[in-house]
């Protein structure tokens, strides 16, 4: 099995060093680059041509959001993984928007990261709680506009219960108020999840969002 080629950017140096270290002992893992700022890494990628950019928000000359929307412009078969300190809605969402595959807050574990990255690699989105509830709190707050094209492949039943989805409505919930059992509900998140392409209910918001759906 091929491994996982990763570079990683950040100006905190005892960071890289951590990483490095972690890294170094994955076998499924290899580090193509070490960078001190986000120019640098992108100015490399055609010579490391990695499979996953692990990277800071925050750095000097090129910052995590500039940096992202770059390589996903030039080189979009590049997975994108943000480690920050920034934890609010405005910087979570400007980074999946920009299209980040995960989003994780740099007092992660070991295994969470590592869970992430290999989410990431299978082709998976990988946001934790703490990130899925602030993408659900942005979610709720757009709730009031109205839209008139659905999005493809999904039926107005669908729609009907990725709003109240939006909204934090348990299966129970949504199943009382749309007069249905909560069985069909469950049948219906997954087919959502298999029509918009996404493993979990984040990246189904995300999709909702992009297609102005809530």
């Amino acid at each position: 099995m091929d491994k996982i080629k990763i570079v990683l950017a950040d100006d905190h140096q005892i960071l890289l060093d951590g990483l490095r270290a972690l890294f170094e002992k994955q076998e499924g893992i290899e580090i193509a680059g070490v960078y001190p700022d986000g120019a640098q890494l992108f100015d490399d990628l055609k010579n490391t041509m990695p499979d996953m950019a692990i990277i800071d928000i925050n750095m000097p000359g090129l910052n995590g959001l500039e940096l992202t929307l770059k390589i996903k412009k030039e080189f979009p078969s590049i997975k994108v993984i943000t480690l920050s300190m920034f934890d609010d809605t405005v910087h979570i969402m400007q980074l999946i928007k920009a299209g980040v595959s995960a989003y994780l807050f740099k007092n992660t574990s070991n295994t969470q990261l590592l869970e992430a990255i290999s989410e990431v690699q299978g082709g998976n989105t990988y946001f934790p709680p703490e990130v899925s509830e602030k993408v659900a709190a942005c979610t709720r707050s757009e709730k009031g506009r109205q839209y008139d094209i659905p999005a493809p492949g999904l039926t107005n039943r669908e729609l009907e219960i990725l709003k109240l989805i939006a909204q934090e409505y348990s299966n129970a919930k949504i199943g009382d108020t749309l007069f249905i059992s909560e069985r069909t509900v469950e049948t219906h998140r997954k087919n959502m999840l298999r029509k918009a392409n996404h493993k979990n209910m984040v990246g189904l918001l995300k999709y909702a969002l992009d297609n102005h759906l809530i």
